[in-house]
């Protein structure tokens, strides 16, 4: 039996979708979101400005995907350093040990710049964030397990529901890493984190 070929024009529609998702990314990294133009995406492509609406409705659905791309990478890497944890280990260390992991992620991969860009967006609502802030994203689901296993186990104690819980903790996070855009360089992210989830903590353990 002959093996079919790929369809040609579909393996240069993909590398040319490819291609643009690259140069995006890399401009959206060097300039803010509203200074990078399609025109400025396509020159460096070699396209025309139609082709690029064959691959992407428009600017701002590239950018939330780009977004949701970054959201679902670091969730990954947060589920797989937590599935290094010792499975014994107490809850209020794996939420610490989870919080650090986070900020390096934030500080190294993504960067403060970065950071500042998606909050802008959320805040002015003009391009899908909702990868971001979804209740159900990978994120709450991973604080929602640890958690719930640590009340289960007797190493934390609330009296509301684990989720709203896991709203509280997601909410602070967000509100140290919204401080650490407006203060940067003059502001540590990773110890303001860690002690804030510290106090956290101490508000729902046992006495």
């Amino acid at each position: 039996m002959r093996q079919k070929k790929p369809d040609k024009r579909k393996v240069q529609g993909a590398e040319t979708k490819k291609k643009l998702y690259e140069i995006a990314e890399r401009l959206f990294r060097e300039h803010s979101y509203s200074d990078v133009m399609i025109e400025d995406i396509t020159d460096e492509a070699g396209i025309t400005k139609g082709a690029f609406y064959v691959h992407f409705e428009s600017k701002d659905a590239l950018i939330a995907l780009l977004i949701a791309d970054h959201t679902s990478r670091a969730d990954t890497i947060y589920k797989a350093f937590l599935e290094t944890l010792p499975p014994d280990m107490p809850a209020p260390n794996v939420l610490l040990a989870l919080t650090e992991r986070i900020t390096e992620v934030l500080t190294g991969s993504f960067g403060c710049d970065n950071m500042k860009k998606v909050y802008q967006m959320m805040l002015a609502g003009t391009v899908d964030t909702e990868a971001v802030k979804n209740y159900n994203r990978e994120l709450y689901v991973l604080f929602h397990g640890v958690l719930e296993r640590g009340i289960r186990k007797g190493e934390l104690k609330s009296t509301m529901p684990v989720e709203a819980l896991v709203r509280h903790f997601v909410a602070a996070f967000r509100g140290i890493s919204y401080e650490w855009c407006i203060r940067y360089p003059d502001f540590d992210l990773k110890e303001q984190a860690a002690q804030h989830v510290r106090l956290l903590i101490e508000g729902i353990q046992p006495r």
